[in-house]
């Protein structure tokens, strides 16, 4: 007697809507993407109880004649692809033709529908995978799906479901998700009854004020980078609104929406010295590239994607975010507080001044009779609003101010990335500005034109140094320290393997090291940079990984070059020369205005801020 049973449509399909329809969201995101597949620009998606109790989506799309209403839920049915061929060429965000079938077999459903060419509207109605009869309904262009009582006829499913609030907060970060990735068209989502989001397709840039708010909006900088074919656009956000999770993020590739983790760390990469410890940064970025470069048929809920060329990819996102920041305004400035009241002032507060001499450095108060006068007050050149691009130049020693030009000699800056044909070079056509002076030894004070600045001398100094030693380090030109006794390595055949492949990486940026054979090394010289102490938890993280070494050099020193470059850079409260700020002023000027751990460099406060402080505007 045979033992094997060709199973019925109804198990088969609900078999296949475990794979498609995990939970109210799958069904929300199959539906929508149905909807702008059919050319929809308003969509309409609502909710009851996280989509558990019932789940409707309308659209005003090309419609689906009534003979084919029936056949469109059926397993494996679809508009979108004919032939094996088709599936190198996906453009449609749906393909697979299994998700009304599946859904169906597990919900309560009712389906209306008309297409332009039609008077009256088809209808059906689907009951846990049994059809009713075909009829009509008066209705406009389009279709409205209903999806009511999820899983109710599979309780082993229905049971996993968790709370409405949570699978309603899942639905919600899709929708957001669709909304950036289809910024021209009209979308209006309502939770219980009322409405959370109802966009006008007025672009990117709206659709992301209205997401995420005026803060994000004022701090985010535009993507728009093409190569060979392939273009990346979008918005990426500056450290400053910086993330604890990886959430704010949203790839899309040709308008779908993915998920790829490759992407994801490759950003995180050009970001790592722009951001605070455990903070991800925000970006909606949109790749838009030769349809049979991607395969989207990797997964039935088509999240995820597989590319072509990996690392062409890779470097066309790291080039373009690198760019981006690199080109970014960091100045801080101050806001303005509608319930911020003037603190009384004492009478004594410009008599309590005293000049400082010239051995202690340079004051805003040269003398109490050029107080308020600028003929004495240094000039420098300063351009705060853009940070350059171009190289490091060679700088020749300067007695008066060698505590700054030693760290910028016989040094050229080397990107981590491979961004020397998109570089610009910014002309030095800012006015000149003056150096004021100094408070609380620690912020330097300049003025120019209707704006003045402050300057962390500590932040400055501290980026400056930084880049350098990572220069240093990718230029392999990192002085070693010889160990008396050696470090030793014992490793297991996986470990032994990987290290003797990526050594000449490790050599390259300052360990020497013998094989001892039976799977030991003796670690004999270790970079400058890096303290024994860190030799073993070093040397861990390198071995964490055992894939063949595709981080750069510079990368497993981040934490002790962040580290160095803090104990070298000038103190809080060291006084600096005018000699000094002005060469630090204009080393400033060469690099990104954040230290390496993700705090501001300056401030900046308009002449119509302090005017309105003192009342003289409102």
């Amino acid at each position: 007697m045979s033992k094997i049973n060709i199973l019925d449509r109804f198990v088969s399909n609900r078999i296949s809507a475990g794979e498609v329809v995990e939970k109210p969201l799958s069904v929300v995101k199959e539906l929508v993407e149905n909807s702008i597949d059919a050319g929809a620009d308003k969509i309409t998606i609502e909710i009851e109880e996280g989509g558990i109790k019932a789940i409707s989506i309308q659209d005003n799309g090309s419609g689906i004649e009534k003979e084919d209403i029936k056949l469109a839920f059926m397993p494996h049915a679809t508009s979108k692809i004919k032939t094996v061929e088709d599936l190198d060429q996906i453009g449609t965000l749906g393909f697979r033709g299994e998700a009304l079938a599946s859904i169906a077999s597990v919900a309560q459903v009712e389906m209306m529908s008309k297409t332009p060419n039609s008077e009256l509207g088809a209808t059906i109605k689907i009951d846990g995978g049994e059809f009713g009869e075909v009829g009509e309904t008066a209705m406009n262009n389009g279709t409205k799906i209903v999806v009511k009582n999820l899983f109710f006829n599979t309780p082993a499913r229905r049971k996993f479901l968790r709370k409405p609030k949570t699978e309603e907060g899942d639905i919600t970060d899709l929708i957001e998700k669709i909304i950036l990735a289809n910024p021209t068209l009209q979308i209006r989502y309502i939770i219980d009854g009322k409405i959370n989001y109802d966009t006008t397709g007025g672009g990117l840039y709206a659709n992301i004020y209205t997401i995420y708010g005026k803060e994000t909006i004022d701090n985010i900088i535009e993507i728009n980078f093409e190569r060979e074919g392939y273009r990346l656009t979008g918005y990426i956000g500056k450290p400053e609104i910086s993330k604890a999770n990886r959430t704010y993020q949203t790839l899309i590739v040709n308008g779908r929406v993915v998920k790829n983790a490759f992407i994801s760390n490759a950003i995180q990469e050009v970001y790592e010295n722009f951001l605070m410890k455990n903070k991800f940064p925000f970006f909606v970025l949109n790749l838009s590239l030769p349809l049979d470069s991607v395969d989207v048929n990797v997964h039935p809920s088509k999240m995820e994607v597989k590319f072509e060329n990996l690392g062409f990819i890779r470097t066309l996102f790291t080039n373009a975010v690198y760019s981006a920041l690199m080109n970014a305004n960091y100045t801080r400035n101050v806001e303005d507080s509608a319930n911020e009241k003037p603190q009384a002032q004492s009478n004594d507060f410009v008599s309590n001044l005293t000049p400082l001499s010239s051995d202690d450095g340079v004051s805003y108060l040269a003398s109490k009779e050029n107080m308020f006068g600028a003929q004495e007050i240094k000039e420098v050149n300063l351009n705060f609003d853009e940070s350059r691009l171009t190289e490091f130049t060679n700088l020749e020693a300067n007695s008066n101010e060698s505590r700054f030009t030693d760290f910028v000699l016989n040094t050229k800056r080397k990107s981590p990335f491979e961004v020397s044909e998109y570089q610009e070079t910014i002309e030095n056509t800012i006015p000149r500005a003056k150096i004021i002076g100094v408070i609380f030894k620690t912020y330097i004070i300049v003025e120019k034109e209707n704006d003045l600045y402050m300057i962390d001398q500590h932040a400055a100094h501290e980026r400056a140094l930084y880049d350098k030693f990572s220069s240093s380090v990718e230029r392999s030109d990192v002085l070693k320290q010889g160990l008396i006794t050696p470090f030793t390595l014992k490793l297991n055949s996986l470990e032994y393997d990987f290290f003797k492949r990526n050594f000449s990486v490790l050599n390259s940026v300052g360990f020497d090291a013998i094989d001892k054979g039976n799977n030991q090394i003796d670690i004999t010289a270790i970079p400058y940079i890096l303290p024994f102490e860190k030799v073993e938890e070093y040397f861990n993280y390198f071995l964490s990984n055992l894939q063949d070494y595709s981080t750069k050099a510079s990368d497993y020193f981040k934490a002790g070059l962040m580290q160095h470059a803090c104990k070298m850079a000038v103190k809080s409260g060291q006084i600096l020369s005018i000699n000094e700020i002005e060469a630090l002023i204009d080393e400033m000027e060469k690099h990104v205005l954040l230290c390496p751990h993700g705090r501001p460099v300056v401030i900046k406060i308009t002449k119509s801020q302090i005017e309105k402080w003192f009342k003289r505007i409102v």
